[in-house]
């Protein structure tokens, strides 16, 4: 079913979903209220589309609700995204964005389509608008790191626990280097179709840890390379340099963005931070002094780009400061032992000028992953 939507062409800002872990709802209507508080209730209510039994949440950020929901006729699982339309126009079109490139997405026949999440359906209703996909597994944020709140000699400060994939991705290099052949197909594929994603982060990642495989989620952030209008700091940390810039700024972003770099250029950089992400062992937002796990010992640290209220300028900064000297940065802040080739793929994906990124189809050719 081709949607009936209309598609704003311009990008606009939304807020994101947060980065805590999403709690899960299950019983009766009182039981779902009492713990979704007095303002989602006024936001969300108790509504559901019809057709479908509403399960448990699966995640809840500022703009939207993401339900666990059964098909009713057939008993199939579904994700159900619930924007309500008193949240503002701004959230309403980013959700019409996601439904559109879905459709679009579901209609291409490429390998790396199985490692996006399939678009099923969309409802287009009085006071919801609800988009329906398959189910994926847990985001990659939380499948790595744990973060508790703690005191250390009087002050507060948080752990972070390395999970069970993190692990995995120190142990074993090669399902490390799997996870990124796999990322890296899904961008080849949307550069051929000049789709940016625009908000690559590890909490738009779902992986399932027992079949080995992910889902790339959260078009909703998405654009046309080819098109024209403004882009939104969805997600500062991953963003690259000139998106931060040209975001904060008047003009046609998008037509900006086609002089400065290639259709790759954006995805490529938030791809690269997410592995720097993934190698310092602690997420790039923590503002906040933790304790992590590094080289078999504990050390208090920040997150490399984490900034005193996402500061999009301070970020900037400390961008610059890494790109200048990412071997520097990944001797002194690595949690484990990366290789030459690791870092010389990374200073490749976070060269500062986007026309010099290396291309998903390159990247898949570096020494690091053949």
């Amino acid at each position: 079913m081709k949607s009936n939507l209309l598609i704003d062409s311009r990008k606009r800002s939304f807020q994101p979903l947060g980065f805590s872990r999403p709690k899960q709802i299950t019983g009766s209507k009182t039981d779902r209220n009492k713990f979704l508080g007095k303002e989602d209730e006024r936001v969300y209510g108790d509504r559901f589309p019809s057709g479908f039994r509403k399960l448990k949440l699966l995640g809840k950020g500022g703009c939207a609700l993401v339900w666990l929901g059964e098909n009713a006729r057939t008993g199939q699982k579904v994700a159900v995204k619930q924007v309500s339309r008193s949240n503002g126009s701004n959230v309403v079109e980013s959700c019409k964005r996601e439904i559109y490139f879905g459709q679009l997405l579901s209609d291409v026949s490429h390998p790396a389509v199985e490692n996006i999440a399939k678009f099923l359906d969309f409802k287009n209703e009085r006071h919801d608008l609800w988009a329906m996909f398959e189910v994926g597994g847990t985001s990659l944020s939380k499948a790595l790191f744990t973060l508790k709140g703690e005191f250390l000699k009087g002050e507060r400060v948080y752990q972070i626990h390395h999970g069970p994939l993190y692990t995995e991705f120190v142990e074993n290099p090669q399902r490390f280097k799997a996870f990124i052949r796999e990322l890296l197909a899904i961008l080849d594929l949307l550069a051929s179709l000049n789709i940016v994603h625009s908000d690559l982060k590890p909490d738009n990642i779902l992986v399932e840890e027992e079949n080995q495989s992910m889902k790339l989620v959260d078009f909703g952030s998405a654009f046309s390379y080819l098109g024209s209008g403004g882009i939104s700091t969805a997600t500062p940390e991953y963003m690259p340099p000139e998106a931060l810039v040209l975001a904060h700024g008047p003009g046609n972003h998008i037509s900006k963005l086609q002089d400065l770099s290639h259709p790759w250029s954006f995805d490529m950089w938030s791809t690269g931070m997410i592995l720097l992400e993934i190698a310092t062992g602690i997420p790039l937002w923590m503002s906040l002094k933790s304790r992590v796990c590094k080289h078999g010992k504990m050390v208090t640290c920040k997150g490399l780009l984490g900034a005193s209220g996402r500061d999009p300028n301070t970020i900037l900064k400390l961008q610059q400061e890494i790109v200048g000297r990412v071997e520097e940065t990944l001797r002194k802040h690595s949690a484990f032992q990366v290789q030459n080739d690791f870092v010389y793929l990374l200073q490749r994906m976070l060269a500062w000028k986007p026309s010099e990124r290396i291309s998903p189809r390159e990247a898949l050719e570096h020494p690091f992953l053949t």
